[in-house]
């Protein structure tokens, strides 16, 4: 698969960096993603040796919901509790909402402050 770009065409952020054309995965870099909406990145000139399209895919953001439910209450709260102290891992990479490394008290505290908000996905 190759593709020419990317970019946020619904929702507030921006694309830093777009890579992997050229493999079957894209990695891309955003910045300044408001919490609590959903964008939509748009790929340009996805070519997959056939066929050349723009494709685009939505991606709701919402700081604190560990369990992509679409809301923060104490489910998420409860999950960051029981993944303290654990290894990140693809089960519970969603729980390190600091995106430093590790699941701890700071990601604990972080899902509390953000209890009671929503999006809608």
């Amino acid at each position: 698969m190759s593709f020419t770009g990317a970019s946020i065409s619904t929702g507030i952020g921006s694309v830093s960096n777009a890579v992997g054309s050229g493999t079957t995965q894209a990695t891309i870099d955003l910045n300044g993603v408001a919490s609590g909406q959903t964008i939509t990145i748009n790929l340009a000139a996805v070519n997959d040796g056939v066929n050349t399209n723009d494709v685009t895919v939505r991606m709701a953001v919402l700081i604190g919901d560990t369990t992509a439910n679409g809301t923060v209450n104490s489910s998420d709260i409860a999950q960051s509790k029981a993944g303290s102290g654990q290894a990140i891992a693809a089960s519970n990479f969603r729980t390190d909402v600091t995106v430093n490394g590790t699941i701890n008290s700071s990601d604990i505290s972080l899902v509390k402050s953000k209890s009671g908000t929503g999006a809608s996905l």
